[in-house]
């Protein structure tokens, strides 16, 4: 079996056993005021996503499976879980910018690997990966405000600045994976 197979079954198999966790652990600090409940539901859809919509066809022109899409998005999810599992969006003050800037990578590929075969112009595609990179990151920051900043007492008084900064980092790590998306 291929790596990234085993990769991918890997990263679905971890990203369950850290779902597991979080809800019957969920009195930990690390799970409180995160908006769990919403990574509940689409962490597990996150995860599945590829799989469907190649089944019902939705991923036209992949005449295999798309293991790496899969793979990209499964991470994604994965490591944000596995940062509030083990604390260290609380515990280490750059965390959170550190994940912003790398998991933009792989988010960014998504749209890369989907798009390679049928946008052909470099430059096009570069700029249709950064579009999705940039719209899908300030979609995540207005669901995060709305889910669990807007109403905290803590979260709320540095928020502006807080997004400011994710923007920023999620967008440079988008131009690296629109520009790695060029090159593969």
């Amino acid at each position: 079996m291929p790596k990234v197979h085993l990769s991918n079954i890997g990263l679905k198999l971890a990203l369950a056993g850290l779902l597991w966790h979080s809800v019957a652990y969920d009195y930990l600090p690390q799970y409180q005021d995160k908006g769990m409940e919403y990574r509940y539901i689409f962490y597990p859809l996150a995860a599945a996503a590829t799989y469907l919509l190649w089944r019902l066809k939705l991923l036209r022109g992949a005449k295999t499976y798309p293991y790496a899409i899969d793979l990209c998005l499964t991470f994604v999810v994965t490591f944000d879980l596995l940062g509030n599992t083990l604390n260290l969006y609380d515990s280490i003050f750059w965390w959170d910018d550190a994940m912003h800037l790398t998991m933009s990578v792989p988010w960014a590929l998504i749209a890369g690997f989907w798009l390679k075969d049928r946008v052909k112009n470099k430059l096009a595609l570069f700029t249709l990966v950064v579009s999705f990179g940039l719209t899908s990151h300030i979609i995540w920051e207005l669901l995060e405000y709305m889910t669990f900043v807007a109403d905290h007492p803590v979260e709320s008084l540095s928020a502006y600045r807080d997004t400011m900064g994710d923007l920023i980092l999620s967008l440079s790590g988008t131009y690296v994976g629109a520009w790695l998306a060029t090159r593969l």
